[in-house]
């Protein structure tokens, strides 16, 4: 049973994810986007990936479940703000 709470933690960001895009895709949500609303999923699928990366490696290393929790979204949230920094850097310098 502890297994199983423990992987419920490490797939419930990505079943939100998926939750957040089927209301995105059925018209539940709108924001006023038109079909572009569908890129608002993108960086949470990215985090949430990530977050199942790290976390299922820090609990293979043996950290409890709070500290492998709270590590796992700094990481996460570290590397979806580099990727978007670098990003924004890359089209700046692009496109001036």
């Amino acid at each position: 049973m502890r297994i199983v709470g423990r992987l419920l933690v490490a797939v419930s960001p990505l079943l939100l994810t998926f939750l957040f895009t089927w209301l995105v895709m059925e018209g539940y949500l709108n924001f006023g986007g038109g079909e572009k609303e569908i890129f608002l999923a993108v960086p949470p699928l990215i985090w949430s990936l990530l977050f199942l990366l790290c976390y299922l490696v820090l609990w293979w290393r043996g950290l409890a479940l709070g500290r492998s929790v709270v590590v796992s979204s700094a990481i996460a949230t570290g590397l979806v703000a580099l990727a978007w920094v670098v990003l924004y850097g890359v089209m700046w310098f692009r496109f001036g």
